[in-house]
């Protein structure tokens, strides 16, 4: 019996043990089998949550060394590499703030932040500590939507026309029952993946945004405040005006009844268009237009190991990509970023680009016009 060669380690410490963190935790754990030329094999050292029961229970259940109940304890410990914060959107600046002073590469999911003022103080701690940060922006790692990127560098749809995006879920009731929430959540939420995948597919920046918002109550009626679920918005529709002067428009909401969760994208060109679909994320669709209209019509492309993470997939193409998969080519990309000491994509400042969009949005709602993006 030989012994193996072993891959170097770094150890990750995981904040918030809720549903974001069991998914990052199976993520730590997939990406070196799923992606063999990942830089260092993820080691699950610590995970913290405020409730000593859950934190020791899903630190025994997911794999974990360690477990604690104050991420302050994880700030001294010079063994971990990488800190993953899980936590409930409101109280990720406090903590990022800390382990950024603490000299740790953080990683943080969305939405980064919730208002401007928590924005500014990552920031600042970002440019003042030379901070190393990624933000979770997970649905850019999904094959189709890396092949979309670079299809429309390549020029295979000619000029871009208009890109529309979608996000929908089917869980306003779950809302209601939660009760009302902290101001800042709703678009900046979900609709925080949908403008991030519409500036990483075209590689552009918003310009300036028109929208429609609103609350609803817990029948999914608009209705007046009181009878709201809380002063997030459910619902938002969003024309866009990019930089390179392409259009897009974006759409989103919790109360779409039956459709689970499904993000997607469509893509018009002079030549031709591309749409996906993250309810079937192994079918991407392109149509190119040839001359030939007996030809006309979308072609269903299978992503396998000629697409994006070809190393990653399925050797064969009907097998498919899962979310576990597109998480673990997130953690992958965190890794390798890390170990290469190169700059992840994105990070705090590109979520913080994000964050501004969607207030920008909030403002075009209250002022009902257009509304610059800075």
């Amino acid at each position: 019996m030989n012994v193996t060669e072993k891959r170097k380690t770094v150890n990750i410490a995981l904040i918030g043990c809720g549903f974001m963190g069991k998914e990052h935790s199976k993520a730590w754990s997939l990406a070196p089998v799923s992606c063999p030329d990942i830089e260092a094999t993820p080691v699950k050292k610590i995970l913290c949550d405020a409730f000593p029961g859950a934190a020791e229970e899903k630190a025994r259940l997911w794999g974990y060394e360690e477990y604690c109940t104050d991420y302050r304890e994880i700030l001294e410990r010079e063994d971990i590499d990488i800190v993953d914060i899980c936590t409930p959107a409101p109280s990720h600046a406090d903590i990022a703030i800390e382990c950024i002073k603490a000299g740790k590469f953080v990683a943080c999911e969305k939405p980064l932040v919730l208002n401007r003022a928590d924005g500014e103080r990552i920031l600042q701690a970002v440019k003042k500590y030379k901070g190393r940060t990624a933000t979770c922006f997970n649905k850019r790692r999904w094959p189709a939507v890396e092949f979309a990127r670079q299809l429309i560098k390549e020029g295979t749809i000619g000029d871009i026309y208009l890109y529309n995006g979608r996000y929908v879920q089917d869980c306003l009731s779950a809302i209601a029952n939660r009760g009302p929430q902290s101001s800042g959540g709703g678009f900046a939420d979900s609709g925080s993946h949908i403008l991030d995948m519409c500036r990483y597919i075209l590689d552009d920046h918003f310009d300036a945004v028109v929208a429609r918002t609103y609350q609803l109550d817990p029948d999914g009626r608009k209705g007046e405040v009181s009878k709201r679920v809380n002063e997030e918005e459910c619902f938002a529709l969003v024309l866009a005006q990019m930089k390179s002067g392409i259009t897009a428009s974006l759409y989103e909401t919790y109360a779409y009844s039956g459709t689970g969760e499904d993000i997607s994208f469509e893509v018009l060109g002079s030549r031709g268009s591309m749409r996906w679909s993250g309810a079937n994320p192994s079918v991407f669709q392109l149509s190119i237009k040839d001359g030939d209209n007996r030809t006309n019509g979308f072609r269903n492309i299978l992503m396998g190991p000629e697409h994006p993470y070809g190393n990653s997939v399925p050797v064969l193409p009907g097998f498919g990509v899962g979310v576990a998969d597109n998480m673990s080519f997130q953690a992958y990309e965190i890794v390798n970023a890390y170990c290469r000491n190169y700059d992840y994509n994105p990070n705090f400042e590109d979520a913080w680009e994000i964050i501004k969009v969607c207030d920008d949005i909030r403002t075009s709602e209250k002022m009902k016009q257009w509304v610059k993006c800075c």
